[in-house]
């Protein structure tokens, strides 16, 4: 009996041959049958998506190093165009967002409940940095610094580090980036690749131990409840500890 000759298949986009049943042609990684096509056609426009909005995050991040010295002015000045980019790219997939901004089945025993978590975190990072500013750098650091000679100074600190963070990271990373990539890879790694692009956004090195943990906790909360405000409320708490424990600081009176 004649053996049955098997012909190879080609990529139809790279036109390299192919093993029979194969997903991903090995050389370019093109999709193979209609339904992996589909799925990699609707992948693909999300990860440009998060490519353009990391790429916009980051810059917004490392701008201000380039200036000698923060101000109050340019303080507000980045704190304004990361908001308007937050809304603009949580705006133009208005559809697939919006329902974050409900807040189905509150539970004000819950809400308090992780308000309390946040200020316990932030009391007990404040005191952990601190103390290894101290220790290894020799040195204090205080987000006060730039706002404290102001007639308004800390309710601008406040509204810079605890309100503005609170409401526009909250819709960028938890409410657009998550969002997006819950579309491209499963819960968990959603909750995994967002925080850590949370923690390369803040461009901290000495936060890692704590800002990856804190962004995860939110994510799975945003996650579980279907809904932003948790998390806002989480991230104002937070910060907002952190501004009082500078504001009211004796060491900043003399």
């Amino acid at each position: 009996m004649d053996q049955q000759i098997t012909q190879p298949i080609i990529c139809s986009n790279c036109e390299n041959p192919i093993s029979a049943g194969i997903k991903f042609c090995s050389s370019c990684g093109q999709a193979q049958n209609e339904e992996e096509l589909k799925t990699y056609n609707g992948k693909w426009p999300n990860l440009k998506q998060i490519a353009l909005f990391f790429s916009i995050q980051l810059l917004l991040c490392v701008s201000p190093s380039f200036f000698e010295s923060t101000t109050i002015t340019s303080s507000l000045f980045f704190d304004i165009i990361s908001a308007v980019a937050a809304i603009s790219f949580f705006g133009y997939s208005w559809q697939e967002n919006k329902h974050l901004l409900k807040w189905p089945n509150f539970s004000l025993k819950k809400l308090l409940l992780l308000i309390g978590l946040a200020i316990g975190s932030s009391l007990l990072i404040n005191f952990l940095v601190g103390y290894i500013n101290q220790t290894l750098f020799k040195a204090d650091f205080s987000y006060y610094g730039p706002f404290m000679f102001h007639e308004y100074g800390s309710y601008l600190m406040i509204l810079s580090i605890a309100i503005f963070p609170a409401l526009f990271e909250e819709l960028a990373c938890r409410g657009y980036l998550l969002q997006k990539l819950l579309k491209i890879v499963d819960k968990r790694e959603a909750i995994y690749i967002t925080s850590i692009l949370f923690f390369l956004m803040h461009f901290s090195l000495i936060s890692f131990f704590w800002m990856i943990p804190f962004a995860m906790v939110m994510a799975y909360v945003r996650i579980k409840e279907n809904t932003l405000w948790y998390g806002i409320a989480m991230h104002f708490f937070f910060n907002l500890t952190v501004c009082l424990i500078d504001i009211l600081n004796p060491n900043n009176f003399f």
